[in-house]
């Protein structure tokens, strides 16, 4: 049995409070997009034997055109617009997407909520980014990763691969307003689960503080490296970093399921001191 894990990797809410306890910068649809966190208590602390996760990198500015989207929403044939469009800027809706062309997200690109159209990429959601610009239609870039919009924080998004929604913060830790996105249900074990790795980054399947998977970008160390705060790395996808008795430094080893034959041939994984389950499932690590 495995002593313990370390968990210091933060994601999603502008404190987006559950992948870690660090600030993010989220990746913008504008160079002024201010940094964003994840929804979780200033003074929160991670479990002891978590595993350890990366950091969400900056959110880069949005490098590609922005347009009003002024000629969509309104279709002779379809008859009058019914886009709901986002306060204060009116431009364009959110959750759900509507008032852009059919080529651009509306994309919430700094922390007083203002929306506006941005013409999109191709990344699918959970896959590397560095700005909303290369996400498909639909996605914004938080965390490194692409990642779909959502209106309800705190309940279950309904589209397919997603989690639960929570709500973006700003760095003081403020609710962002229009900007709520879907954790992304992704595979520990799977170094390809957020995307791999492309010309914006890689991308690793992380857990928050409440055991919810997400995307973000992956850590550096490989496997049996070392890491952890002491050291000041993390490590890449589908590794997490294991700590023996009173170490502070721990090493990468692969996710894998207790019982299961993910470490290959009759090698045991181990689990916890203190049983990880995710999604009813107990995970450990490889030796």
């Amino acid at each position: 049995m495995l002593t313990s894990l370390r968990t210091s990797r933060s994601l999603a809410s502008v404190t987006l409070g559950t992948l870690g306890l660090a600030l993010i910068v989220a990746c913008s649809s504008a160079p002024t997009r201010a940094p964003f966190t994840d929804d979780v208590p200033a003074a929160a602390t991670t479990p002891a034997e978590t595993p350890a996760q990366n950091s969400a990198p900056p959110k880069s500015p949005q490098s590609g055109p922005v347009t009003t989207g002024s000629d969509a929403g309104m279709d002779a044939e379809a008859g009058p617009d019914t886009c709901v469009r986002a306060a204060p800027s009116n431009k364009c809706g959110v959750a759900p997407q509507c008032g852009c062309t059919l080529a651009q997200t509306c994309d919430v690109p700094d922390s007083s909520g203002n929306a506006e159209c941005v013409v999109a990429g191709t990344a699918k959601m959970g896959a590397p980014c560095v700005a909303t610009a290369g996400c498909a239609v639909g996605l914004t870039c938080l965390f490194g990763t692409c990642h779909a919009f959502c209106g309800n924080p705190g309940s279950a998004c309904t589209a397919a691969g997603t989690g639960s929604c929570v709500q973006v913060k700003d760095t003081a830790s403020m609710p962002v307003p229009n900007l709520s996105v879907c954790r992304v249900a992704c595979d520990l074990r799977d170094a390809n689960s957020c995307g791999g790795t492309t010309a914006a980054g890689s991308g690793a399947c992380v857990l928050d503080d409440k055991n919810e998977t997400d995307c973000a970008t992956a850590g550096t160390a490989a496997l049996n490296g070392s890491c952890g705060a002491a050291v000041g790395v993390e490590c890449g996808a589908a590794l997490v970093c294991v700590v023996t008795g009173s170490a502070t430094t721990g090493s990468c080893k692969k996710w894998c399921r207790v019982g299961m034959p993910d470490c290959g041939g009759t090698t045991a994984c181990g689990g916890f001191g203190t049983p990880l389950m995710v999604g009813g499932v107990q995970y450990g690590a490889c030796p």
